[in-house]
């Protein structure tokens, strides 16, 4: 700028003046902030400026981030400059839902994520099936003769789930590939759906130990069992996700009971939607779990949507916002700068994890669906790190990934099954008062609130919180600041560590869809030529808005 003052977004140098002041908006320094002042050419690379007390990532980046990071050297300094004079073309203020129109609708093909599989099909489900028994046997027992060892110790993984069959084709099924490839073994799955069909293909999995609580399929006993519990817990006396919690909480308990009776060594609870992520191995990390820790917690990283159109989310999503707890110290406090549309929040659903217990030293239970609990047990007592034996948790080094929404038509789905009947007219009567007291995050209940109005309320409520394109915003006050130049905004958001890019789950997926479409045609299946995926953008009329390629835009 002419008078020499810094493109200074709240407390972020312009050495991210692109990433803001180019990529979003100019923002002026904070009053506490003071000028901005120029380090000496010995401090810092030349051209880069910082606001007083600032957690300026390029002033900052030497003590923030390992030297490994970056090979030792400073990597950034010539693009800081060039990002610095970038920082001084202001931008104005715009009206977040005029800005909505011009955001730019990316197809998965458009990215190169276009998935291998398009999920369109039932037909294969019989030999997806056969490949996931085959694949427990082969990860977990080894009964195959081939070379190496069954998997060790051994693992088990909770969930409530409530799909049809298509939701076992597009969901649980892929999810249970990727979590048994990894080492988990056992699935304890709380049906809570009513199609007989789909509780029969559940029943073919032999990794499968359903637990059934709820009318049409459970025993009368267990369905007395659960009502009694319900009659006399207060989340289950509520609706929503409250009543869900506790439903996840009765159900983990029984999971866990079955577990030390199979000589289950660790169990999880986590969802369809969420995603291991091991450092080394799942058996590596759990086998550095220091002997006195009854649990470890592990952080979760979440999605962050680059497609308008995902319809295999295991494939096309594979951009992450790291945990900031994973960060090195105060790194995190740069992200909440790059939060996206207007959620006040970085992290739209949850920000505290799964944990992982122990189920072979005595008795623990649930802890609400995040965190496991259990009494003083000598088999945790430790001189130095746990005298009494109480239980304790320490930091996992295996993470998750957690993709909630992935797209409008996730957000609709979802929608159709969190409330009773008679919050579709609270909804309707814009009655927020009454909605939330069947949630407890804000954005679950404002995305219930925008699937409720229909679908193109749906549409324009997840583009704008949720998809990250060329175009997207960034509310502040009743206003948005556009994020610009986002191709190159996501690549220094990845060199930083802000973001992962994560294609793990992807290419696992895919090298057992092609196992999958082998065994279907042996099988007497028929399986089509790959089909083009909703992703791919095939009958949507495209353009190429300024500086981005192959985008599509809103009609």
């Amino acid at each position: 700028m002419a008078d020499g003052t810094c493109a200074c977004p709240g407390r972020v140098s312009c050495a991210w003046g692109q990433a803001i002041g180019h990529h979003l908006d100019q923002v002026r320094c904070g009053p506490q902030e003071g000028r901005c002042r120029k380090h000496s050419q010995a401090q810092e690379p030349r051209g880069l400026h910082y606001c007083g007390r600032s957690y300026c990532l390029a002033a900052r980046v030497r003590r923030l981030y390992p030297a490994a990071v970056y090979g030792g050297t400073w990597s950034h300094a010539a693009r800081a400059q060039q990002l610095c004079s970038s920082a001084q073309e202001k931008q104005p203020n715009v009206d977040c839902n005029k800005a909505l129109r011009n955001q730019s609708l990316p197809t998965s093909a458009d990215l190169g994520l276009a998935p291998w599989d398009s999920m369109r099909d039932l037909e294969t489900i019989p030999a997806r099936i056969a490949f996931l028994n085959e694949l427990t046997k082969e990860v977990c027992s080894n009964a195959s003769g081939r070379v190496g060892a069954g998997i060790h110790p051994r693992v088990a993984a909770f969930t409530v789930w409530n799909g049809n069959m298509w939701g076992l084709r597009r969901s649980l099924l892929p999810w249970m590939q990727w979590s048994t490839q990894l080492g988990v073994c056992r699935f304890y799955v709380a049906y809570q759906g009513r199609d007989k069909q789909t509780l029969r293909s559940l029943e073919q999995i032999r990794s499968v130990s359903l637990i059934l609580i709820s009318p049409p399929f459970a025993p009368t006993e267990e369905v007395r069992s659960w009502r009694v519990h319900a009659s006399q817990n207060e989340w289950a006396q509520k609706p929503g996700n409250w009543r869900l919690m506790a439903k996840q909480g009765y159900c983990g308990d029984i999971a866990l009971a079955r577990a030390r009776a199979e000589g289950i060594q660790w169990m999880m609870h986590i969802d369809a939607d969420e995603l291991l992520l091991p450092a080394v191995s799942l058996a590596a990390d759990l086998a550095s779990v220091p002997a006195w820790a009854a649990a470890v917690k592990m952080h979760n990283h979440e999605a962050l949507i680059e497609s308008f159109e995902v319809n295999n989310k295991y494939e096309e999503v594979t951009l992450f916002k790291v945990h900031d707890a994973t960060l090195p110290a105060k790194a995190g406090d740069l992200q909440w700068r790059f939060r996206l549309g207007t959620y006040s929040a970085y992290y739209q659903v949850y920000h505290n994890g799964k944990s992982i217990v122990r189920t072979d030293r005595g008795y623990v239970h649930t802890w609400g669906p995040h965190e496991f609990l259990g009494p003083r047990n000598t088999t945790w007592a430790d001189p130095k790190h746990n005298p009494a034996g109480d239980f304790k948790s320490v930091t996992s080094q295996t993470t998750l990934l957690h993709v909630s929404y992935a797209s409008w038509r996730d957000l609709m789905s979802k929608a159709r099954t969190s409330c009773p009947s008679k919050f579709h007219d609270y909804a309707r009567e814009g009655n927020r008062t009454k909605v939330k007291d069947c949630f407890c995050l804000d954005f679950d209940l404002d995305a219930y609130m925008a699937a409720v109005a229909g679908e193109g309320a749906a549409r324009d409520y997840w583009t704008i919180t949720s998809l990250f394109s060329e175009g997207a915003v960034r509310k502040d006050d009743e206003m948005c600041k556009v994020y610009r130049d986002v191709p190159r905004l996501k690549e220094l958001l990845i060199r930083d560590r802000l973001l992962i890019r994560v294609t793990g789950p992807q290419q696992a997926l895919r090298a057992h869809e092609v196992a999958i479409r082998a065994l279907a045609r042996s099988m007497g299946i028929r399986v089509g030529a790959a089909d083009t995926a909703v992703g791919s953008g095939a009958g949507i009329q495209k353009s190429q808005p300024q500086g981005v390629t192959e985008t599509v835009r809103r009609l």
